[in-house]
């Protein structure tokens, strides 16, 4: 089996699970890197409120063996709401874990604990800050600053026949709560989750990749004060891209679709909300990559959400995007890349809509020892 096929089919059957338990989106890594940078993004509607938020991740990746690696990740994060008195300021909660890869790099098995470093006892008015960074259409790449401790496991396994590589996958994501409130000493506990994976890239050309992948999470109760209050609608998302080149470019072409059920809500004894307050999420996008030299890579991206409204005509959003940027490969041990984006749309309520615009920069340094 070639180990870059496998690689890129793991990466594409892990990325639902490792979204869904806030995990480092990487397959298997067999050299040790440090990997830092910094990203800005910014987000203005037209009745001039502004959130704002600066991450600078650090992760650490250590391979033991062929087999064996272990990473370690948190990040630094400052977050602003122009409308709020206090800013949200500080670390996220640090994610250490193990992969194992084995069966000749066909089955991948990653442990992983998050440390609640992160802050989340809000103060004042931090809460409309870390609503505002927690809107899903705005993508903000450090949406909650902690959530308690929290462990996850997942297996995934993939074979290469004639013209495929197929693969399936498990997740299992436990949380052990949080204190959500500094004066209040209940916690806010989420239900565990699962998750099932199936993904396949197609093998019949070096030239064209496409790839599938379908993920179906469950969602246990949440409890508040050990009372039971919320149970999320069961998930599922459908992603499908395609890897190919075309006049000396490298081209991804993507789409996904996320749709949830409805949400059990109450006091104690749950009950099915009368409508679904979850709409259908579908993202597409593109980018390309553009060799200037044998160090430099110039890439251009485009990006169109579209989040359909839930059935009470609300949390609906359609927003544009485009950016450029450039990779460095300075030698085997150095590399870094910088991007800009520039985003523009609305955010849907009842009939009402909210101009959005948004810019993002950031760049990224990633050194093999």
């Amino acid at each position: 089996m070639k180990l870059l096929s496998l690689k890129i089919v793991l990466l594409m059957a892990l990325l639902p699970v490792i979204i869904l338990g806030q995990i480092s989106k990487s397959s298997f890594y067999r050299s040790a890197d440090i990997k830092s940078g910094f990203s800005y993004q910014s987000w203005s509607t037209e009745n001039d409120q502004t959130i704002s938020e600066m991450v600078i991740p650090l992760n650490l990746i250590v391979p033991v063996s062929k087999s064996i690696s272990f990473t370690a990740s948190t990040n630094s994060a400052f977050a602003d709401l122009n409308t709020a008195s206090t800013k949200l300021n500080g670390l996220t909660d640090t994610r250490i874990s193990g992969s194992f890869i084995t069966m000749e790099d066909k089955l991948l098995i990653t442990a992983g604990v998050f440390l609640p470093t992160g802050k989340t006892k809000l103060e004042k008015d931090q809460a409309s800050v870390a609503s505002a960074l927690a809107l899903y259409p705005l993508n903000f790449r450090v949406p909650s600053f902690g959530q308690g401790l929290m462990a996850n496991l997942n297996a995934v396994m993939a074979f290469e026949t004639k013209d495929f590589i197929i693969g399936g996958g498990l997740g299992f994501v436990y949380k052990n709560g949080f204190k959500p409130y500094e004066n209040f000493d209940a916690v806010y506990k989420p239900g565990m989750e699962f998750s099932i994976n199936a993904g396949g890239e197609s093998n019949w050309s070096r030239k064209f990749k496409l790839t599938l992948d379908v993920t179906y999470t469950l969602y246990g109760k949440d409890t508040y004060d050990e009372t039971e209050v919320f149970k999320s609608g069961n998930k599922l998302i459908a992603d499908i891209r395609a890897l190919f080149k075309f006049r000396g470019l490298d081209l991804l072409v993507f789409a996904r679709e996320r749709t949830k059920g409805r949400n059990d809500r109450g006091l104690g004894n749950l009950s099915t909300e009368e409508k679904n307050s979850n709409g259908n999420q579908i993202d597409f996008g593109s980018m390309a990559y553009i060799p200037l030299s044998k160090s430099v890579n110039w890439k251009l991206l485009a990006d169109f959400k579209y989040y359909s409204k839930n059935e009470y005509e609300n949390n609906g959003a359609k927003i544009f995007g485009g950016g450029t940027g450039f990779n460095f490969k300075l030698s085997d041990n150095f590399s870094f890349d910088i991007m800009g984006k520039y985003s523009t749309g609305t955010l849907d309520n009842q009939s009402t809509s909210l101009g959005i615009t948004g810019i993002e920069f950031g760049g990224n340094i990633v050194i093999t020892l």
